[in-house]
């Protein structure tokens, strides 16, 4: 089963990888001269844009559970971890945090100025994928290690920045004014109604959540409470992705019930959360 999964990690990176390499080309093309071949180069650039942080999320999503679990069943004996693993995860939240830092200073909206800067780092948003096996821990060089402890911090302080390269892609004054006024997109396809209630819930859930973390204060054990810091982050992130496909110009009716099926593996009931953290493939196409 895990073998499967990550086999279908693989082979969706690589799809989006793909076409992400595509409309960068089409973007730095000189043959776009008029404003409608922009406008659709841009909705192509959002889509890959949206896609890819979708599975971005479900990789590093998948990669810290699954270490999770494969740590507390070792309790006693632990091997730890490849450090060129935790390598590459730091590289990851480096080049993503190196993004963060530099994206005010861009020209652009959010998907166009990711673009560009995915053509001079293709391994933005690109998430490694732990592995470990016999023959890497009998190589002098790959069998170096540490503990399986420094690598859960590592995946945390990642998923923490991804968090924040979130919250720094904030609606632009189009949108802000269409919400406002009420001005229907021409471009969007799906049942309206079923949009507006979508974001509806999706804005009272982000509401629970924050009350939910005002209210634990305290925990008996260090590590308990950043468990459960990170199960609560972890659910505000669901609901931060599927308020960014939401609000995606050309979004379809697949993607309109991947974010309501999203929103149901989050519930808040009685100050106790339960989060299906199992992976649910974003439709792309």
């Amino acid at each position: 089963m895990t073998y499967r999964i990550s086999e279908s990690f693989r082979s969706s990176m690589t799809c989006h990888s793909s076409i992400s390499e595509k409309i960068v080309h089409k973007l730095s093309s000189k043959n776009k001269k008029t404003s409608y071949v922009y406008q659709n180069s841009y909705h192509e650039l959002e889509a890959a844009y949206v896609a890819q942080i979708c599975l971005t999320w479900e990789a590093l999503n998948w990669n810290y559970n699954f270490f999770h679990q494969l740590s507390a069943s070792r309790r006693g004996n632990d091997p730890g971890c490849p450090a060129y693993i935790a390598q590459q995860f730091q590289q990851f939240q480096v080049l993503l945090q190196r993004y963060i830092e530099t994206e005010p200073y861009e020209n652009g909206r959010r998907p166009v100025v990711y673009a560009r800067k995915r053509s001079l780092a293709p391994k933005l948003l690109q998430v490694p994928e732990y592995r470990d096996s016999e023959e890497e821990k009998k190589d002098e060089y790959l069998g170096s290690r540490i503990s399986s402890l420094s690598f859960l911090i590592i995946m945390e302080e990642a998923i923490k920045t991804f968090m924040n390269f979130l919250r720094a892609d904030k609606e632009n004054q189009f949108q802000i004014l269409a919400k406002i006024f009420r001005i229907k997109n021409p471009r969007i396809s799906v049942d309206p109604t079923l949009l507006l209630v979508l974001k509806k819930v999706n804005h009272k859930k982000k509401l629970k959540l924050k009350d939910l973390q005002r209210s634990r204060k305290c925990f008996r054990k260090r590590r308990s409470k950043l468990d459960n810091e990170m199960e609560l982050l972890m659910a505000q992130i669901d609901l931060k992705v599927v308020s960014r496909v939401l609000r995606t110009t050309d979004l379809t009716d697949e993607q309109l019930h991947w974010c309501e099926d999203k929103m149901t593996r989050v519930k808040i009931s009685d100050g106790k959360l339960q989060r299906d953290s199992s992976p649910l493939f974003f439709p792309a196409h």
